[in-house]
């Protein structure tokens, strides 16, 4: 069976909905879900820092899969799931408990692991790393290049990034479908022109700024996405050139300035707190229960009435 090729597109970052107890919540994460995924070409779970992954265990990454699967299941989209844990060992165990939960809801939706290498692997070896990896799993890999989530491991890691020469052989795996970028536009510059060659190989903005100012051709990973699901999917289409067979009607160009426009300033907002602002607004709205995180936050009281404001404007409130 062919490995499914990661979409183009607008990927939604998803904050991960929980109860006071920090348990899933459910009922928030079906009603998120039912915002956002009629806007997105894929949804990614547990990300390390919108999905607050690093605090999640394998159970709870295992719930948000099932539940966002059984969902999706009437008209499926992509799941990309951060399977990422401190170790290889670790990191291969919840690969193996993630990967059990796929067969019971058969294979309609479609599913990427999304992994963070440099977390617990170095550089050295990588490739041969992954051939095993993709050799093994049913489900293809998107690598994820982020220097902060780095900063925050307490390990003498030579490097924060993967190296160019080491992506660019990582690109002809079979099995290996992208990456998702974070970091600086010389370094995204020379990624993509390491991976062209691969066209099947898709590199997705991890920051919504720069896929503003300076769209790649695969898309973002939008943490805004969870806000303003319809401007976002308005944006990227455009910045994609996806809508091409669309008429453009006279006042389309000053519609897509003014939605950018939106969009920055709304990330201005969140940008400093981005997981309990969203949350915080996100709970005003009844669409989750409760604005909890997995850790102490600061009281987000203005920043979400500033929020809300801004995006009733933009009708997404």
């Amino acid at each position: 069976m062919a490995l499914p090729i990661a979409p183009r597109g607008l990927v939604a970052d998803l904050i991960t909905p929980l109860k006071a107890d920090r348990s899933i919540d459910e009922t928030g994460l079906e009603r998120l879900l039912k915002r956002v995924a009629p806007h997105v070409q894929a949804l990614l779970l547990a990300s390390p820092h919108t999905g607050e992954g690093t605090a999640l265990d394998p159970a709870q990454r295992r719930e948000l899969l099932e539940r966002t699967r059984a969902f999706l299941a009437p008209s499926p989209m992509p799941v990309m799931v951060w399977v990422t844990q401190d170790t290889r060992e670790e990191t291969h165990t919840t690969l193996r408990l993630l990967s059990q939960s796929l067969h019971p809801q058969g294979s309609s939706v479609p599913v990427f692991w999304v992994d963070t290498p440099l977390y617990y692997h170095s550089n050295r070896g990588l490739p041969d790393h992954y051939r095993v990896l993709c050799a093994a799993s049913k489900q293809p890999f998107i690598l994820h290049n982020d220097p902060q989530v780095m900063e925050a491991v307490a390990r003498p890691f030579k490097r924060r990034n993967i190296r160019t020469a080491i992506l660019k052989e990582l690109a002809t795996i079979e099995g290996m479908a992208g990456l998702l970028f974070s970091g600086t536009l010389e370094r995204a510059h020379h990624y993509r022109k390491a991976c062209r060659p691969e066209s099947r190989f898709r590199i997705y903005d991890g920051d919504e700024s720069h896929f503003l100012d300076h769209p790649s051709m695969s898309g973002t990973a939008s943490p805004g996405a969870n806000l303003a699901p319809r401007a976002w999917h308005t944006i990227t289409r455009s910045s994609l050139q996806l809508s091409d067979s669309e008429k453009v009607y006279p006042d389309h160009l000053q519609q897509i300035w003014e939605l950018g426009e939106y969009l920055r300033n709304l990330r201005d907002l969140y940008r400093p707190f981005p997981v309990p602002a969203i949350k915080g607004v996100l709970a005003h709205m009844d669409i989750i229960e409760t604005p909890t995180c997995t850790t102490p936050q600061k009281d987000m009281t203005q920043t979400v009435k500033k929020m809300r404001h801004l995006m009733g404007q933009f009708g997404d409130a």
